[in-house]
């Protein structure tokens, strides 16, 4: 993996998502991986190439509550596979404060000489 040239380390993650599209449009993806600048997920409609995308991310914190944490991000590519779209989008930021859930995700997961798998 020594020509891999990407920032962060990429780990495997299972989570429906939603994406609000420019113009409110909603749609539901499943991201497959994520990193500390990006995803990549899978979804049935294609959000527009360089278009700003909110992404709406559920965990379960330590209480069993459902914390919902939104990152803003850029399409920087779509794919189109047989009967859906690989989108990758880079974040514009992460921060502890809104993105707490995410971050403590990434460090776990980061720990890992191979990728995990969440719910």
């Amino acid at each position: 993996m020594g020509n891999d040239k990407r920032r962060h380390k990429r780990v495997s993650l299972l989570k429906e998502i939603e994406i609000q599209c420019p113009h409110n449009e909603i749609v539901k993806a499943l991201v497959v991986n994520i990193s500390r600048s990006g995803l990549v997920a899978y979804c049935n409609k294609t959000p527009e190439i360089g278009s700003d995308i909110a992404i709406s991310l559920l965990f379960d914190d330590e209480y069993k509550v459902d914390r919902r944490e939104v990152i803003i991000g850029s399409v920087c590519w779509v794919k189109p596979l047989e009967d859906f779209y690989a989108v990758g989008v880079q974040f514009k930021s992460l921060n502890e404060h809104k993105h707490f859930m995410t971050l403590a995700y990434l460090d776990y997961a980061e720990g890992f000489e191979q990728p995990c798998l969440s719910e």
